[in-house]
């Protein structure tokens, strides 16, 4: 029997953030997804300066909460709480004082983020927590134009112990054909490791994975979809170790001159 589709980063909790309202709508979410083949998702939540009051705390209550709507709805799926942290100087000091909330809330990863339109060097911070022993999930970097079109960027992060979390719809709605085949290049290389709706609600963002799923086993192989979509989301959201290969190399690109005549 198939492992169930993992959704690593989807907004669930209702009134938290910008995603569902109620808590009618956060089952109807799962519905969408359930039906989708998603048998896990991360019930995420932002944290940053416009959400401020989003603690850890809230989080984990919230989430029991979703638990039990969900078993009274019959619902099979399960959820794991989340926060999507965006970066600031102060991540790493926030995050030992417990006031952020890691990936599942056992500790041993956090979704992290670019602030908003603006491209940082993240590797100090992905340093210095992977000594505290809690490993980064970059939260959709495909987005980022640095990171998707700079040769070497993701590769530098992925070598300091980051995981790359891609978001469904950069996979299957990419912006243009440059973005789609760069996109394509990363997870041909092994360079994308989890897969996320990113999901806000049923009409705005819904929590789709399996046409990106689809598209991934064209582009990469049925065993890295297997990975990316299914055994890497499982292991993250259950505080697991996880070890992935390093990124293959760049094609090399023939350029073939007309012969002298």
């Amino acid at each position: 029997m198939a492992l169930p589709l993992v959704d690593i980063h989807c907004h669930l909790l209702a009134g938290m953030d910008d995603g569902p309202r109620t808590q009618d709508d956060a089952v109807a979410m799962c519905a969408v997804a359930q039906s989708e083949g998603v048998g896990l998702m991360s019930a995420t939540a932002h944290q940053n300066e416009r959400w401020s009051a989003v603690t850890p705390e809230r989080i984990r209550q919230a989430t029991l909460v979703l638990r039990q709507a969900l078993a009274n709805a019959g619902s099979s799926v399960q959820v794991f709480p989340c926060g999507e942290v965006m970066a600031t100087p102060e991540t790493v000091s926030a995050l030992q004082a417990g006031k952020l909330m890691t990936v599942g809330d056992k500790g041993h990863y956090v979704l992290l983020e670019m602030p908003r339109g603006l491209y940082v060097d993240l590797r100090p911070t992905v340093r210095a927590l992977r000594q505290a022993g809690v490993r980064v999930i970059l939260a959709h970097p495909e987005r980022e134009r640095d990171l998707l079109h700079v040769p070497g960027l993701i590769e530098e992060l992925i070598a300091d112990g980051c995981l790359v979390q891609v978001s469904s719809a950069s996979v299957t709605d990419p912006r243009n054909r440059r973005d789609a085949e760069a996109l394509r290049q990363w997870l041909r290389r092994g360079m994308v490791h989890l897969i996320g709706s990113d999901g806000h609600s049923v009409k705005r963002r819904p929590p789709l994975l399996a046409a990106a799923c689809q598209r991934i086993a064209q582009w990469a192989g049925a065993r890295a979809a297997e990975r990316i979509c299914r055994t890497n989301g499982l292991a993250v959201l259950h505080g697991l170790p996880l070890r992935v290969p390093e990124p293959a190399p760049p094609a090399r690109r023939w350029w073939w001159l007309p012969a002298w005549g």
